[in-house]
């Protein structure tokens, strides 16, 4: 009797067991999991950002913008979140324990391109009903005057490259000794033709000989250099400026017949100017690139 009492029992006692253990545990019933979207402000900035989050579920947040992640600083004692990873844009988190009043944690945030508002801070509480889940976190557009100023900054940086431009028709135009005269490139003070002994170093790279065009309008450093180097060598960037005060002086073009100079090899580059602004006999510095800045070649001391 008692064998089959236990055989009608024991699928009881099994089906009992299996159902109590499928059931979430107390305080992971009856919350409801939220999506948010968090809208930031200058005007808003010094208030914190509430969120509710609990044990057992994690919280996600999302940024649109790059988040500094040595910055994120987590007030209170520690071992109260199980979970706490940070992104370049999310930041994960799982408490360990409920944070009801008194228990809150403050989570501060700051991003990296430092527009305004630069930081926020959330308040993580916990909330006996629901869960914020995920959370979209979107800083507000700029003000009207901080646009404005961004807008006034990329029209005059348009204007600098439209006159740059324009001087660079020009001289296109402007090809041969008749169409240098047309252009107005050629006055009835022609040019000056000076030779500088002033050697250029760099990695690899030597100038053996600097010539120096100066006319009213514009200005060219022609130098022949040879690559001493064991790679191919194209210089894509010129920066002249005045040696005593570091004023740049705008350059045009960086022009030379072969594609690149070749190991042993040399080559003439020229360098192009606008209308001189340096002072007359002022000694330049010209520092010649490649596109990765890797070698360069420098040039002391010479005048037009």
């Amino acid at each position: 009797m008692f064998p089959a009492l236990v055989r009608l029992v024991l699928p009881v006692v099994l089906l009992v067991g299996l159902t109590a253990a499928a059931q979430p545990p107390e305080g992971l019933r009856g919350r409801e999991l939220k999506r948010r979207r968090v809208s930031l402000s200058v005007a808003t900035a010094d208030n914190p950002v509430e969120l509710h989050v609990a044990p057992g579920y994690l919280t996600t947040l999302e940024f649109d913008s790059l988040v500094d992640r040595d910055a994120v600083m987590l007030g209170g004692p520690g071992g109260r979140l199980a979970l706490f990873e940070v992104t370049s844009r999310t930041i994960v988190l799982k408490p360990a324990m409920d944070l009801g009043p008194g228990r809150g944690l403050e989570l501060a945030v700051s991003f990296v391109d430092g527009a305004a508002p630069a930081r926020v801070v959330f308040s993580l509480v916990t909330h006996p009903s629901e869960v914020d889940a995920q959370v979209m976190v979107a800083r507000l557009p700029r003000t009207a005057d901080a646009i404005q100023a961004e807008l006034d900054e990329v029209r005059a940086a348009c204007a600098a490259k439209d006159a740059e431009l324009g001087a660079l028709r020009t001289r296109n135009v402007a090809s041969g000794p008749a169409g240098m005269i047309l252009a107005g490139l050629l006055g009835e003070e022609s040019f000056r033709v000076g030779r500088t002994d002033a050697l250029g170093t760099g990695e690899g790279l030597l100038s053996e000989e600097t010539v120096t065009y100066l006319a009213s309008g514009w200005g060219a450093v022609a130098l022949r250099v040879r690559n001493t180097g064991s790679e191919p060598w194209t210089p894509v960037e010129a920066r002249l400026s005045v040696a005593a005060s570091g004023d740049r002086v705008n350059v045009l073009a960086v022009r030379m017949k072969e594609p690149r100079i070749e190991p042993g090899g040399a080559a003439l580059v020229v360098v192009e100017t606008g209308a001189p602004t340096w002072p007359e006999g002022a000694a330049l510095r010209l520092e010649l690139r490649d596109k990765d800045g890797r070698r360069r070649l420098l040039i002391q001391g010479f005048t037009f």
